[in-house]
């Protein structure tokens, strides 16, 4: 029997909507999601982002995508002692 362990990693997603005639300056989102993969992400994020805002994947962008990297034990430890 062969089982796989996925990794999850805590990514910050940016987005916003399209620049358009009556909102030239649309407001610039970000969440913060856990997902096994950058791709993934970004799915959760237009996923999250359709049900909050209702915009769509075709009618938004995605402004930055960047893994939240963790504190190793080690240094946790070290900043606690």
């Amino acid at each position: 029997m062969v089982t796989f362990r996925l990794q999850f990693h805590q990514y910050q997603v940016v987005g916003r909507a399209l620049p358009m005639e009556n909102d030239e300056h649309p407001k610039i989102y970000r969440m913060k999601l856990w997902a096994i993969n950058e791709v993934r992400a970004k799915s959760k994020f237009w996923y999250f982002f359709r049900k909050l805002k209702k915009v769509k994947k075709s009618n938004g962008q995605v402004l930055a995508i960047n893994e939240v990297k963790m504190l190793s034990d080690i240094h946790l430890m070290i900043l606690y002692l």
